[in-house]
């Protein structure tokens, strides 16, 4: 289990992208928003007890917005990325949050939303297995 970071970044060079890249040490510890590109803007920093599910995690939750999964790189503005990784039902900690993120009002809605809409699919899950264990019981008991 390899822990590390998951870091949100945007390119001046590539508007409407955001890059979400997965790294086991920052490039400097000191001051989470610096990356080591020069033209790279970094959004959030999060640790992560597992840093490659987490990536995976993230990958789920933007899948739709994927240009490239190799890349990390997503069609997305960096306040929806925020909302989706810090939903991720894995324990972590927020390192680094841009102040231009932290006031986009819609962020902490969307956050809550991804992560009723987790709860409600565990739900789901949780009540299949169960009816499906009551059945299999019931079956046994029966003798069929």
């Amino acid at each position: 289990m390899a822990k590390g970071y998951l870091i949100i970044e945007t390119r001046a060079d590539h508007p409407g992208v955001t890059r979400i890249r997965a790294t086991e040490q920052l490039a400097d510890p000191d001051s989470p928003s610096s990356s080591g590109e020069a033209d790279t803007k970094v959004h959030f920093v999060a640790r992560f007890g597992n840093v490659f599910v987490a990536r995976m995690h993230a990958h789920t939750a933007l899948r739709r917005q994927t240009l490239d999964a190799e890349a990390g790189l997503y069609r997305v503005d960096p306040a929806t990325a925020v909302a989706a990784i810090d939903a991720i039902d894995l324990g972590h900690e927020p390192i680094y949050l841009d102040p231009e993120v932290a006031s986009d009002p819609g962020i902490g809605r969307d956050t809550a939303r991804r992560r009723r809409n987790h709860r409600l699919v565990d739900r789901v899950f949780n009540g299949a297995g169960a009816a499906a264990v009551i059945s299999l019981v019931l079956l046994a008991l029966l003798g069929i």
